[in-house]
């Protein structure tokens, strides 16, 4: 266990924007964190459905950032604007 903490210990932040093939505010938080500059990793929810259940996502768009052990979740496009606008 001790081995995997300092094996992701050096790892940058890590951010993942769950969304769904229908959602059309998942476009509009993709647009929203490229416009802010912001790396991210696409994840559509309902085709990677052992990662939608380990973060206990239940809508889209939802954005994950991983950062060491901690993890903050954003839920809908108005929260990951703000997170975009915090962060730019």
């Amino acid at each position: 266990k001790d081995e995997e903490i300092c094996a992701c210990a050096g790892n940058a932040q890590q951010v993942l924007l769950f969304t769904t093939k229908t959602c059309p505010n998942c476009k509009l938080a993709k647009k929203t964190l490229d416009d802010a500059g912001i790396a991210y990793t696409v994840v559509d929810a309902e085709e990677d459905v052992e990662l939608t259940k380990q973060f206990n996502i239940s809508q889209a768009p939802t954005l994950i950032v991983i950062d060491g052990e901690d993890a903050q979740k954003f839920i809908n496009a108005s929260n990951i604007k703000r997170f975009a606008e915090s962060n730019k």
